[in-house]
C-alpha cells in the first residue's frame, strides 16, 4: 500500500536550521520500561521500534541511535503515554499502565543542528506537505521514515530532525541522533514517574479533557 509520499531524491533541498536554548529551554522525554525493562532517562534507541522517523541507518547499515524529545510535557505525553489511544470517538486509557512511565526533564548542551520538517520548509522538499510527511497514520510510516533517513545521509551537519507534534501541534518535537551529538548528549535535570504525585495529577488530567475513557 503506498501513502501517496513520493521517494526522496539523492539530492534533496533539506533546511538546516539551527535551534538555541533561547528557543526552548527545557525539553521533555517520557521512557517505558514495558517492553524494555533496562531503559533510563539516558537510553537511545538503538534501532529498536518502528515510529514515524526512525530506525534509519548510518552509511555503513549500524542503527543511528536516536532519542525523542518534546518542548511541553503535554507534548510529550501526547506523543508517547497517548500515542495509540483514538480521541475520536475517545478511546481507553489503563490508569495502571502508568507505572511503566517516566518523564525526563532535561537540556541540551548547546545550539543543535536541525534538518526542518516543518511546514515552512517542506514545499522545497518536492512540494511534499505536513499532511503526507507528519499528519500521514501509521501505516505510512515505512514512507515517512525514508525521509528522515536521507535527511541524515544527505545532511551530515544536522545532529537531529526538528517537527511539530502530530498528537499535539502545539508542541515542537526533535529526533536526536546520538552519533553526531557531544557527549554527554544532554544534561538530564529531573526523572518523575507518572504513576504516582503532581504528574499523575497532569496525565489524568488531560485524559480527563480528551473525555478518554479510564479503566
Amino acid at each position: 500500500m503506498s501513502c501517496g509520499l513520493p521517494a526522496p531524491g539523492p539530492s534533496e533541498d533539506f533546511t538546516v536550521r539551527t535551534l538555541t536554548s533561547a528557543e526552548v529551554g527545557v525539553w521533555y522525554h517520557v521512557f517505558s520500561t514495558y517492553s524494555h525493562p533496562g531503559v533510563t532517562a539516558h537510553t537511545f534507541s538503538e534501532g529498536w521500534g518502528s515510529t514515524r522517523f526512525a530506525p534509519i541507518a548510518q552509511a555503513d547499515g549500524t542503527p543511528v541511535h536516536t532519542y525523542y524529545v518534546a518542548s511541553t510535557p503535554e507534548a510529550v505525553y501526547m506523543e508517547s503515554v497517548l500515542h495509540d489511544l483514538v480521541l475520536s470517538p475517545p478511546g481507553t486509557f489503563e490508569v495502571g499502565q502508568l507505572r511503566y512511565f517516566h518523564l525526563v526533564t532535561l537540556q541540551l548542551p548547546g545550539p543543535v543542528q536541525c534538518v526542518s520538517f516543518h511546514t515552512h520548509d517542506l514545499p522545497r522538499l518536492q512540494q511534499i506537505s505536513r499532511a503526507q510527511l507528519i499528519d500521514s497514520l501509521p501505516v505510512c510510516c515505512p514512507e515517512t521514515r525514508a525521509w528522515a533517513q536521507a535527511a541524515y545521509l544527505q545532511r551530515p551537519s544536522a545532529q537531529a530532525i526538528s517537527y511539530g507534534s502530530r498528537r499535539n501541534d502545539a508542541g515542537r518535537c526533535l529526533m536526536l541522533f546520538k552519533q553526531r551529538m557531544p557527549d554527554p548528549p544532554f544534561q538530564v535535570l529531573k526523572v518523575e514517574p507518572l504513576a504516582i504525585g503532581p504528574r499523575r495529577r497532569e496525565v489524568l488530567a488531560l485524559v480527563r479533557s480528551l473525555k478518554l475513557h479510564e479503566v
